[in-house]
C-alpha cells in the first residue's frame, strides 16, 4: 500500500481538472467545421523565389487579412500558413439556433421602426384620417406625442381655413375679407408645414437605430472613465449613452428599446462567423488595399473643417459631402502616443492633440478620425486602374543612428510618388490601408523609387510600419480566388455530429457490455478506465482549445478499441499467471503489469509515429484526428497502466480478496478453447500463397482503376454536395423530394446528358468559353454518390434526397484553376427545381461597374416618372432624394420577399456597413409566366433606396452617384447575383491536389520508415523489422485492392446491402492507410515480444517457439480484434456517409491486419537453420527488458 494515497489523489486530480476543463460542454467543446458546418478557403501567395524569408511575408499577409476580415477579433476566424507560398482560411458557418436568433432581432427591429418611424406618406394618411396622435404619437405627455398633436390640431385649423376660403370666394365676399382669410391660409399652411417638419424630424431612423447598436458596449475611453470621476454615477459606454439618448426622445419605445438590445445582444454574442462563404471570399478579395494622402493641416484653406467635423457627427465618415477631403479611421491609437499621460489627453482633447501634430481629427462614437485629402494631385491610389505596389520595406538606420524604415516601389508608384512629394516638403503624408490610417509621416525630401519613414520608434513601431508597408502588395501577391475550397453547410454538419457521437456511444456500451460479460469485475475496471480515458481526451483538447473533427471523433472510437487492447494484455497475462498457480493473486497482478508493460509501450510508441507523421503532412480535419488519437493514446497509458493497477492493488491489498473471477476461469473449456495448438509455421506456405494472390490481384485492381480511383483532393476538382427541396415547399418539416440514383431522368443521367450536349471546347472563341465547355464536358465522368438515407423504388431503383456529385479536373488545366463556381452554376441550372437553394439571379448589366443607364435619382414623388417608366404608378414620397435602381431581364424570376431578402442579408455585412441601416424598398414591375407567376415571381423591379444624411436634391448629383448609387448598385448586384452556397462544396486546383497527393505519400514511406527504425532498435533485428514491414505492406496493399473493388460492386444490390459505394482515395482514406499500419503493427508487435520472450537466450527462434507464442496470444488477438472491429463496425454503419469510406478503409485493413499478424510477420521471424543457444558471455541487453520491472513492487511483501 506504499504511496497508494498521493496515487489516488492524482487520479482524482486529474480527472476533476479535466472535469471542470470540459464542463459546460456545450460552451468548452470546439467543434471544426465539418461537424458545424464552415468553409476552409487555400490561397497562394505570389512570393519572391530570392525572398529570404517567406514565413514572415505569409505572416503579414495574415495579419492584414485578419485585421481586414475581423478587425475586433469577435470572429472565429483561424489563418494558417500552409508550406511556404499559402494560407489557409477556416470559418465556421452560423448554425441554426444563431440563424433563429438573427431572424428574432430583425423581425422585432422591424417591428420597432414600423411604430418608430414616420415617413411622410404615412404621417400624411393619419392626418387625413384625424388619427395621427394615437397612430404616431406614442406617449401624449412626451415632445413626440405634444408636436403629432399640435400637427394634428395645425392640418385640422389649415383644412378649416381653406374651406373657409373657398366659401368666401364662391359668396364674393369684400377683397378686404378675402385678404384676411387668405392671410389665415398662409399662416396656417406656415405653421402646419413647421410641425410637419419637425415631425418628421423625430422619426427614428434605421440607420441611426442600427449605428448605435454596433456602438462599443464598454468604456473604452479615459474621457468615459472621467466623466463622472466626482460623482458615484459610474462611466457609460458609448453605447449606453446612445441609448439613454434615444429613450429620452422616445419615451414610449423605451420597453421595445431595451428589448431590442437584448436580442441584438443574444445574436452578437452568439455569432462567431459570417453569413456565408461568398461574403469571405469577397472580404478577402478586397483586402491589402494601400494608398498614401497628403493630410488636411489646420487652418486649411481650401477644406471646410469646421463644416466637414459636423458632418461627422451626424452622417459618418462614409457620407461627408466633400469632393476634397474625406475622414479616415485611425487604426491603432497606441502608435500615437508614448505615456499614459498623453494618452488621456489624446482622449479628452483630440483636435488639440492632433493640431500639435499637424494634423486635423475628430472623434466620433469613442472612435478617431483624420482629414486626409481625396484630390488626384494629393493621393496615390489604385484609382481608375493604376497599377502599382511597395515591392519592399525593412529595417533601416537614419542620418542620426536611429532606427528607421526603408521601403521600395516599383518603376508606376515610384514616378507617382515622386509626382506627390516634390510640392508637399514639410506636409504629412498618411499612409492609408484599407481605408484606415496607419502613420502620418512628415514628408523631409522628394521620393521616388526608394523612402525612409524616420523618427522616436520602438521595436514594435518598425515592425508595425514594416507589416503595413509590406502589405502594400498583398493584392499582388493573394490569388484572387482561392486554389482550394472546402464548405460545409450546417446541416451536414449538424447530421455528422449526431452520427458520429452516436457511433461513439454505440461503441462504448458495446465494448462496456463485452469486458464486463468477459471479465466480470476486471471489465467493470476496464470500462471505468475507458470512461476517463474519454474524460481524459476531452478534458485535454477543451484545455488545449482544440477542436473535434470529424475524424477526430473517429480516432477516439479507435482509441476504445486500443485502450480495451492494453487491458485485455494486462488481464491475459494475469489469466496465464493465475492458471500457473504459483503466485497469489497480488503477485498475479504484478506480473501481469510487468510483462504487458514492454508489449503495450512498444504498441503505443509506434502509433505514436504514426501521429506525429500526420501532424506534419495531413490538413486541418486529418490533424484533428491525429491529436485526438496521441491525446487518447497517453491517457490511455495513464489509465491502464496507472489508474487500473492502483485499483487492483486496493482490490487485493485494502478488501484483501483472494481470487479475481474472469469466464475463461469459471468456464476452463474457454481457457483452453483460446490456447489452440495450431502448428502456423507449417501452415506458413499457405497462407503466403493466399497472400501473394491476393496482394497481386489488388494491384491489378488498382491499376486497372488508374487516376479515377483518386478522390478530388488528390487528383483536382470539384466535389459539391445538394438536398433536394420539399415536397412541400412552404412545410419544412415535410419529406424531400427523392430522385432517381440511375437510370433514365436520374441525377446520373442529367449530368451525362449536360456532357454530351455541350459543344467541343476547341470552337470556341474565348478562353473562359472554353474553359467553360471542357468543365461541363468532364460530367461525363462525374461520379455520383447518395447520402443519408436511401430507399429502393421497383421501377426507379434507388431514391435519395441529398446526392455528391464528383467533378474531377479537365486535363491541361492550370495549375491554379479552380472550376468550382461552372460547376455549381450548372448543377443549380440542371437541378434548380429541385434544390433547396437560392439560385443566382441575372439582369442588365449585373457585374458591371458603368451604372448611369441602371441608377436613377428618386426627384418626384410619382416613381414611374423618375424611371421612365410610366406603367409604374407607385408614389414614394419617403425615398425622393434616393435612388431608384432598375432590374431588367431578371432570370430566373424571383419574388419580392427573397429579394428583399437577400439585400437586407448583404446590407447586414461588414464591407457594406456604411449602407447597413438605409431603408430600401422592392417594387415588382413585370411578372413571369407559368408557374413562376404563380409563385409572385418578377422579371423586372425597382429597388429604392433612400438615406436620411445624403439626398440627391441637396447633395448633388457627384455625392448622391458615389456615396448613394454606385454603393447600392454593387450591393444589389452583389446580393442577387452571388453564386448559390450548396449543402457542402469542396473544390482542389491541380496544383494543390499534387501537394496533397504528395504529402500522402510522403506521410505513408515516412511512417513505415519510423516504425522500421524503432522495431529494429527495440527488437535488435532486422528480421523482426522486415516481417513487420512485410505485413504492413501486405496490409496496405490489400485494403487498397479492396477499395478498388468498390467501384464493381458499389451500385448493386449486394453494395447497397453493405452500405458499399464508389469508394475513393481521399486524405481520410490515406489516414485510415495510416491507421491500419499502426493497428496491424500493435498486433505483430503483441506476437514479436512474446516471441522474444520465450526465445530465452537462442539467437533465432525455432518453429515451435513461434507457434507457442502465437497460440499463447490468440486469445488477446481474437477480443482486441473482435471488439475493436465491432467498434469500427459501428463506426461505419452509424457514423454517416461523412466517415464512410474512412470506416470502410479501417475495418478491411483491421480484418487484414489480424491475419497477417498471425500468418504473415510472426512465421517470417523463424528460419530453417538450426539455432544455438549463444554463450553466456555474447547475452545482450535484449535478454533482458529494461521496461519490465517494476520498482515500486520490489519490496513489497507477497500476499499469505
Amino acid at each position: 500500500m506504499k504511496n497508494i494515497v498521493w496515487k489516488l489523489l492524482l487520479i482524482v486530480v486529474v480527472l476533476g481538472l479535466c472535469a471542470i476543463f470540459v464542463y459546460p460542454p456545450g460552451e468548452k467543446i470546439r467543434l471544426g467545421k465539418d461537424l458545424r458546418g464552415g468553409v476552409s478557403l487555400i490561397y497562394s501567395v505570389n512570393i519572391d523565389p530570392d525572398e529570404p524569408d517567406p514565413q514572415a511575408i505569409l505572416e503579414q499577409t495574415i495579419s492584414v487579412l485578419q485585421d481586414r476580415i475581423n478587425p475586433q477579433g469577435v470572429l472565429d476566424i483561424s489563418m494558417e500558413p500552409l508550406g511556404n507560398d499559402r494560407i489557409e482560411v477556416v470559418m465556421p458557418l452560423p448554425s441554426p439556433e444563431v440563424q433563429e436568433l438573427r431572424r428574432t432581432f430583425e423581425n422585432k427591429l422591424q417591428d420597432m421602426l414600423s411604430r418608430a418611424q414616420i415617413s411622410p406618406s404615412r404621417l400624411d394618411a393619419a392626418l387625413r384620417a384625424d388619427a395621427a396622435p394615437a397612430e404616431l404619437g406614442g406617449d401624449p405627455d412626451s415632445e413626440r406625442g405634444r408636436i403629432i398633436a399640435e400637427l394634428q390640431e395645425a392640418y385640422n385649423t389649415m383644412q378649416a381655413e381653406r374651406d373657409a376660403l373657398r366659401q368666401a370666394q364662391a359668396a364674393g365676399v369684400s377683397d378686404a375679407e378675402l385678404a384676411s382669410i387668405e392671410q389665415a391660409v398662409a399662416d396656417a399652411i406656415i405653421r402646419y408645414e413647421d410641425l410637419r417638419r419637425r415631425a418628421l424630424d423625430l422619426s427614428l431612423e434605421r440607420s441611426r437605430l442600427v449605428r448605435v447598436l454596433g456602438l462599443e458596449r464598454q468604456v473604452t475611453s479615459q474621457r468615459e472613465r472621467a466623466a463622472d470621476r466626482d460623482t458615484d454615477v459610474p462611466a457609460m459606454s458609448p453605447r449606453a449613452i446612445e441609448l439613454d439618448n434615444l429613450k429620452e426622445e422616445f419615451p414610449h419605445l423605451r420597453d421595445d428599446i431595451d428589448d431590442l438590445v437584448a436580442s441584438h445582444d443574444a445574436f452578437q454574442d452568439r455569432r462567431t462567423a459570417l453569413d456565408d462563404p461568398e461574403d469571405l471570399k469577397r472580404l478577402l478579395r478586397g483586402a491589402g488595399v494601400l494608398n498614401f494622402r497628403i493630410a488636411v493641416r489646420p487652418g486649411a484653406e481650401d477644406v471646410p473643417v469646421d463644416d466637414l467635423r459636423n458632418q461627422l457627427q451626424e452622417r459618418g465618415p462614409e457620407l461627408v459631402d466633400s469632393p476634397v477631403a474625406q475622414w479616415h479611421e485611425i487604426n491603432d491609437l497606441r502608435q500615437w502616443y508614448q505615456t499614459p499621460e498623453e494618452l488621456e489627453f489624446l482622449q479628452q482633447f483630440p483636435q488639440e492633440f492632433f493640431q500639435q501634430r499637424g494634423l486635423v481629427a475628430a472623434e466620433r462614437d469613442s472612435r478617431y478620425y483624420l482629414l486626409l485629402y481625396h484630390t488626384p494631385n494629393k493621393a496615390i491610389t489604385h484609382d481608375g486602374g493604376r497599377q502599382w505596389s511597395v515591392v519592399g520595406a525593412s529595417r533601416g538606420i537614419d542620418q542620426a543612428g536611429r532606427p528607421a524604415v526603408d521601403f521600395r516601389l516599383d518603376s508606376v508608384g515610384g514616378a507617382l510618388m515622386s509626382r506627390l512629394t516634390g510640392p508637399h516638403l514639410g506636409e504629412p503624408m498618411a499612409i492609408v490601408l484599407d481605408g484606415e490610417v496607419f502613420s502620418a509621416p512628415t514628408l523631409q525630401g522628394q521620393i521616388a523609387n526608394r523612402g525612409q519613414i524616420t523618427g522616436t520608434f520602438s521595436r514594435q513601431d518598425i515592425d508595425y510600419l514594416i507589416r503595413v508597408l509590406a502589405s502594400g502588395a498583398l493584392q499582388a501577391r493573394l490569388s484572387e480566388n482561392p486554389i482550394a475550397e472546402n464548405t460545409l453547410g450546417p446541416s451536414i454538419g449538424q447530421d455528422n455530429l449526431e452520427r458520429g457521437m452516436t457511433a461513439f456511444v454505440i461503441a462504448t456500451i458495446f465494448v462496456a457490455v463485452f469486458m464486463i460479460g468477459y471479465y466480470l469485475f476486471s471489465g467493470v475496471v476496464a470500462v471505468f478506465a475507458l470512461l476517463a480515458n474519454a474524460l481524459i481526451i476531452f478534458g485535454f483538447m477543451a484545455m488545449m482549445q482544440g477542436t473535434f473533427t470529424l475524424p477526430g471523433l473517429a480516432g477516439i472510437v479507435l482509441t476504445i478499441g486500443m485502450a480495451v487492447d492494453a487491458n485485455v494484455l494486462i488481464y491475459e497475462r494475469i489469466r496465464e499467471e493465475m492458471f500457473e498457480g504459483e503466485l497469489d493473486l497480488r503477485g498475479c497482478i504484478r506480473q501481469g503489469y510487468n510483462k504487458a508493460l514492454s508489449t503495450i509501450l512498444d504498441a503505443n510508441i509506434t502509433n505514436l509515429i504514426v501521429c506525429l507523421v500526420l501532424f506534419q503532412t495531413a490538413t486541418t480535419e486529418v490533424k484533428g484526428f491525429a491529436l485526438t488519437l496521441t491525446i487518447g493514446i497517453c491517457a490511455t497509458l495513464f489509465t491502464c497502466l496507472f489508474v487500473t493497477r492502483q485499483i487492483f492493488y486496493l482490490y487485493s491489498d485494502y478488501f484483501r480478496i483472494r481470487r479475481l473471477p474472469m469466464l475463461p476461469t469459471l468456464i476452463p473449456a474457454i481457457h483452453h478453447f483460446l490456447e489452440p495448438n495450431i502448428n502456423w509455421v507449417g501452415l506458413r506456405r499457405i497462407f503466403w500463397t493466399c497472400s501473394t494472390i491476393a496482394v497481386v490481384g489488388s494491384v491489378i485492381l488498382v491499376a486497372s482503376r488508374g487516376v479515377d480511383m483518386f478522390d478530388t483532393e488528390l487528383r483536382g476538382g470539384v466535389a459539391v454536395t445538394f438536398n433536394t427541396i420539399n415536397e412541400d415547399p412552404e412545410d419544412p418539416t415535410s419529406p424531400r423530394r427523392m430522385l432517381p440514383h440511375v437510370g433514365d431522368d436520374s441525377v446520373e443521367a442529367r449530368l451525362r446528358s449536360v456532357a454530351a450536349d455541350t459543344p467541343d471546347p476547341g470552337d470556341a472563341a474565348e478562353d473562359r468559353e472554353r474553359t467553360r465547355r471542357a468543365v461541363l464536358r468532364e460530367f461525363a465522368n462525374a461520379s455520383v454518390l447518395t447520402v443519408g438515407e436511401t430507399r429502393r423504388d421497383p421501377q426507379q431503383g434507388v431514391l435519395a434526397s441529398t446526392f455528391q456529385i464528383k467533378v474531377p479536373n479537365p486535363r491541361g488545366m492550370d495549375d491554379d484553376a479552380l472550376i468550382t463556381n461552372i460547376i455549381v452554376e450548372a448543377v443549380v441550372d440542371i437541378f434548380g427545381d429541385d434544390l433547396d437553394v437560392a439560385p443566382p439571379i441575372r439582369f442588365d448589366g449585373v457585374g458591371t461597374d458603368a451604372v448611369a443607364e441602371y441608377t436613377f435619382p428618386i426627384e418626384v414623388e410619382e416613381l414611374g416618372q423618375n424611371i421612365g417608366d410610366v406603367r409604374v404608378t407607385d408614389r414614394v414620397p419617403e425615398f425622393v432624394g434616393g435612388v431608384a435602381i432598375v432590374l431588367r431581364n431578371i432570370s430566373p424570376s424571383i419574388t419580392i420577399e427573397e429579394a428583399e431578402r437577400r439585400i437586407s442579408r448583404m446590407r447586414a455585412q461588414p464591407d457594406f456597413s456604411m449602407a447597413g441601416g438605409r431603408d430600401f424598398r422592392v417594387i415588382g414591375v413585370d411578372l413571369a409566366d407559368g408557374d413562376q407567376r404563380r409563385r409572385g415571381g418578377f422579371t423586372s423591379m425597382v429597388v429604392i433606396v433612400s438615406d436620411p444624411d445624403v439626398g440627391y436634391l441637396r447633395s448633388g448629383f457627384d455625392v448622391w452617384n458615389r456615396q448613394i448609387a454606385e454603393i447600392e448598385w454593387r450591393l444589389v448586384s452583389e446580393a442577387l447575383a452571388s453564386p448559390p452556397s450548396l449543402e457542402q462544396v469542396a473544390s482542389f486546383s491541380p496544383a494543390v491536389a499534387r501537394t496533397l497527393a504528395a504529402a500522402a505519400q510522403v506521410a505513408v514511406v515516412v511512417s513505415l520508415l519510423g516504425i522500421l527504425m524503432y522495431i529494429w532498435v527495440r527488437f535488435g533485428s532486422l528480421r523482426y523489422s522486415a516481417a513487420a514491414i512485410v505485413a504492413l505492406v501486405h496490409d496496405v496493399c490489400i485494403a487498397l485492392g479492396v477499395l478498388a473493388l468498390t467501384a464493381f460492386i458499389g451500385r448493386t444490390v449486394l453494395g447497397d446491402l453493405l452500405l458499399i459505394d464508389e469508394f475513393r482515395i481521399d486524405l481520410g482514406v490515406v489516414a485510415a492507410l495510416l491507421t491500419i499500419i499502426g493497428y496491424s503493427l500493435n498486433d505483430t508487435i503483441v506476437i514479436l515480444d512474446r516471441i522474444r520472450e520465450n526465445r530465452g537466450k537462442l539467437p533465432l527462434p525455432t518453429a515451435e517457439t513461434v507457434n507457442r507464442s502465437i497460440n499463447q496470444t490468440i486469445s488477446r488477438t481474437v477480443l482486441t480484434s473482435t471488439t475493436t472491429i465491432m467498434a469500427v463496425l459501428v463506426m461505419y454503419t452509424a457514423g454517416g456517409s461523412g466517415i464512410r469510406v474512412f470506416a470502410f478503409t479501417l475495418l478491411v485493413g483491421l480484418v487484414i491486419g489480424t491475419y497477417s499478424s498471425v500468418a504473415i510477420a510472426a512465421p517470417l521471424v523463424y528460419t530453417d537453420r538450426q539455432p544455438t543457444r549463444r554463450p553466456a558471455d555474447e547475452e545482450t541487453d535484449e535478454d533482458v527488458d529494461p521496461l519490465a520491472s517494476d520498482g515500486d513492487d520490489e519490496s513489497r511483501p507477497a500476499l499469505t
